[in-house]
């Protein structure tokens, strides 16, 4: 309900969110994500017209790529 809430924010007021986790789900929601490895932008990623599931998937495919191990989802 959070995530939707801050969602529904970002769309009615133009405001910007930024959201730290290491859950793909959580950033599914976002509309651009910067991947994070040892504190240097991995690559960056764009939702565009993509479904929230599509693009969880799209996520899921980079963290694949990156191996793992301790990485930041911006």
């Amino acid at each position: 309900m959070l995530l939707s809430t801050m969602q529904s924010i970002h769309e009615q007021m133009g405001a910007t969110i930024l959201m730290v986790t290491h859950d793909a789900f959580s950033a599914s929601y976002a509309n651009r994500i910067l991947f994070l490895r040892d504190g240097m932008i991995f690559t960056e990623i764009f939702k565009g017209m993509d479904s929230r599931k599509a693009f969880f998937e799209r996520i899921l495919d980079v963290l694949t790529m990156m191996g793992g191990g301790q990485t930041n989802v911006c």
